[in-house]
């Protein structure tokens, strides 16, 4: 019982349209959250990418501004020592001291002479001597920088990351005095120090990346990365975080600006985590999917109260139909009586059924009269000379005729049943199957099998069976014909039309067809093929002194010599009146190719005893060889065999030329007289 209301529930109408219902508004839903999460984490992004790259322009513009400002600090000094340039040592130091907030302006200041030679530092005791020029800020200021910055540097005895300013000192016609530097300790309680401990939002941080083509970080939150290398595109404090799969949905990118200061080329990194950046939106995403939830739910119950509601008479209407199969009487309780759609639907079904009942006499009928049908169709296919046969989709016979039975000597109802493969044997079965296949695809198929010893050739056509909405092949008709007369006769006759009438050779036709074939045979192959053009030397002057007939005579029995000469499979044909040509497929080498040409030339040197008459006669051969490696057409190898063969009759006749098929000129001309 419980399994039926669960079929019910599964198949009934109402809740299936429930279902699609609610299914069709949580899509709904679900693309518009969709939009609105995206929507909402691109706004977001764009405006914490915004207010991010505000606080790092202003940060960046005070860095400047601050850098600049002890620019100026230095440039006083300068002008400062200038006045004082005959002064010591010791009093420049006292001076500077005076000068500058030591150490909150700088950590140390110093004077350099124009040569590098340090004047005095006041991080550097009186009486050691150090020099400056390899230095960066002091080459920059030699070539005349009015303000240059080192690249970040490392204390040799604190490893504090640092930096030194310098200015040049000019005298009053311009010339350069010294240079004037400061030195900024960044691991100090100054300016950048207030700036590694400020914070972005909560989590986040700024950092400092030194430029030159090796970068490092000047400035870092997490103290033990100062001094190490940083990228110089795309930097983020370390803070990378490979994308994820549905970004929008799963944020991990932090939001990172980017400024760079025009004192110095450094940049300025500002970074906030995503987990910080986005939490409000992951927040508000987890309310609204319960609060979606709660209302799917509660849409999903309503949805079921209404359908169950408008679908009740269509309910009733589904149990009087089941009924009707094991009770006809069951057909008096259609709702006919409604004015709807249903009512409408009931009277409409009264009158098929009575219609079907009405149908089905007339069908049992047609079935007496087709089975009827079906045997007159025996009996014809039976009487019929043809192999008339019928296989299902699993190519089972399932009719054959009389003489399909005589011929493989079985009873028709021992065949049926059988495979193909059983009846014809596997290897016949499988010369035969690519047939097979395209037929079963929806094409008619025609083709021949001939017997191993040739003396049978059956044409078989394979005509696909439809099913009653012609969109699949229930079987194949198959019909076979004895075509062994027919293909008997089409043979001699186009043996006749390839044939010369006076020696049996090839003509030209055959021999045409013989080459295009071999060449074929070749390019798959990749066997050296050879072509031999042969022609009788001065027979003309045999037809004028002895006639025609004796003429003739000669060409056959020179035919005859010429088969000799060659392999049993080599063709050898006739192509004009006294014009032979012989094709050599699978030819070792020129070697094998210039023996048989040879053989040629000796074998017409003999003298022909014709009706009594001693005749003394000779051949040129000219030859070429076709190898896979050298591409060439029919026509091209025709042309070296005959361009060798017009070099074989000028050099004296009674002799063979060759030619390579990708050679210009005759490859070598050999003496018939060996």
């Amino acid at each position: 019982m419980r399994t039926r209301k669960k079929l019910i529930m599964q198949h009934s109408l109402k809740y299936r349209m429930a279902l699609a219902t609610a299914g069709v508004v949580t899509l709904i839903i679900v693309l518009r959250a969709l939009y609105a999460q995206y929507y909402a984490y691109d706004s977001l992004k764009n405006l914490l990418q915004s207010q991010q790259d505000t606080l790092v322009e202003m940060v960046g513009e005070q860095l400047d501004e601050k850098l600049q400002g002890r620019a100026a600090v230095l440039h006083r000094m300068a002008r400062q020592f200038s006045a004082m340039h005959a002064a010591r040592p010791a009093d420049l130091r006292r001076a500077a001291e005076a000068l500058v907030d030591i150490p909150d302006t700088f950590n140390a200041v110093f004077l350099a002479s124009p040569d590098g030679e340090l004047t005095f530092s006041t991080a550097v005791p009186d009486g050691v001597h150090l020099r400056v020029n390899d230095r960066d800020y002091f080459r920059d200021v030699l070539h005349g920088q009015s303000f240059a910055v080192s690249d970040l540097i490392q204390g040799k005895q604190t490893n504090a990351p640092g930096v030194v300013l310098a200015v040049p000192m000019r005298g009053p016609a311009g010339e350069l005095r010294g240079v004037v530097g400061g030195v900024l300790n960044l691991a100090d309680s100054n300016f950048l120090r207030e700036l590694a401990h400020s914070r972005v939002g909560t989590t986040g941080s700024f950092c400092l990346v030194s430029a030159g083509t090796q970068p490092r970080y000047a400035m870092h939150a997490d103290l033990s990365r100062v001094l190490t290398p940083a990228r110089a595109i795309g930097e983020a404090c370390g803070a990378e975080q490979a994308p994820s799969l549905l970004e929008v949905l799963t944020p991990t990118q932090p939001i990172v600006a980017r400024y760079l200061l025009a004192s110095n080329g450094w940049e300025v990194v500002a970074v906030l985590p995503a987990a910080e950046a986005y939490a409000p939106l992951i927040t508000v995403r987890q309310r609204t999917l319960v609060m979606g939830a709660i209302t799917m739910v509660i849409a999903g119950g309503l949805m079921w109260l209404v359908m169950w509601r408008l679908l009740a008479p269509l309910q009733r209407l589904h149990r009087a139909v089941r009924q009707l199969g094991s009770n006809p009487g069951a057909l008096a309780e259609l709702p006919v009586g409604h004015a709807d759609e249903i009512g409408e639907l009931a009277a409409t079904f009264a009158g098929v059924v009575a219609q079907l009942s009405e149908r089905e006499a007339a069908l049992q009928a047609a079935k007496d009269r087709a089975a009827a049908s079906e045997k007159r169709i025996e009996a014809i296919a039976n009487h019929v000379p043809d192999f008339i046969s019928f296989i299902d989709t699993q190519q089972r016979y399932v009719f054959v005729n009389e003489a399909y039975a005589r011929r493989y000597g079985l009873p028709a109802q021992q065949i049926v049943g059988l495979s193909l493969r059983e009846l014809w044997g596997t290897q016949e079965y499988l010369a035969c199957q690519p047939y097979l296949q395209q037929a079963g695809t929806g094409q008619a198929v025609t083709f021949t099998r001939e017997s191993a010893d040739g003396t049978e050739c059956i044409e078989i056509t394979c005509q696909p069976a439809w099913n009653d909405a012609q969109d699949t092949v229930v079987g194949l008709h198959m019909f076979g014909r004895n075509v062994t007369h027919e293909r008997e006769k089409l043979r001699s006759l186009e043996a006749q039309t390839v044939s010369d009438y006076l020696t049996g050779l090839l003509n030209r036709k055959g021999f045409d067809r013989r080459l295009a074939e071999a060449m074929a045979r070749a390019g798959a192959s990749a066997c050296p093929l050879a072509l031999l053009l042969v022609d009788l030397d001065d027979f003309k002057a045999v037809n004028d002194t002895y006639g025609h007939p004796i003429g003739d005579q000669l060409l056959v029995t020179f035919a005859q010599r010429l088969r000799a000469c060659v392999r049993k499979g080599d063709a050898v044909a006739r192509i004009g009146g006294d014009e032979f040509a012989v094709i050599l497929e699978g030819i070792a080498d020129r070697h094998a190719m210039a023996s048989v040409a040879d053989t040629i030339v000796q074998a017409a040197r003999i003298p022909f005893v014709i009706d009594g008459h001693t005749l003394a006669a000779s051949a040129s051969v000219g030859s070429a060889l076709h190898e896979a490696r050298h591409a060439m057409t029919v026509s091209e190898l025709f042309l070296h065999a005959d361009m060798a063969l017009y070099q074989a009759k000028r050099h004296g006749k009674a002799r063979h030329a060759a030619q390579a098929a990708h050679a210009a000129e005759p490859s070598n001309v050999v003496s018939p007289a060996g």
